[in-house]
């Protein structure tokens, strides 16, 4: 399964450079990819894929991030595209 994540650092400068150091440590769980890119050097999103979100490496990475949000990313099939599109069509 694959996760949007989305975190917003705490006010602080030292919570970039502790989280950073945490995550070099720390990581993320035996089997699990991730991709990480920055926005503003405070926002951060993450794309995770993994049969089994890790609620211990969240926990570690918690105290620096003032809000963080999960996303469960499903693929877009077929008909799901044109579900959609007969919605958007309907639209008035």
């Amino acid at each position: 399964m694959k996760y949007v994540v989305i975190s917003r650092l705490a006010p602080g400068a030292e919570n970039s450079r502790t989280a950073l150091e945490a995550y070099l440590k720390v990581g993320l769980g035996e089997g699990t990819e991730s991709t990480w890119a920055g926005t503003d050097g405070k926002t951060f999103i993450n794309v995770v894929e993994t049969d089994a979100p890790d609620m211990t490496t969240a926990a570690t990475y918690a105290p620096f991030f003032e809000e963080v949000k999960v996303i469960p990313v499903v693929a877009v099939d077929g008909p799901w595209l044109e579900a959609m599109q007969a919605a958007q069509s309907n639209w008035g």
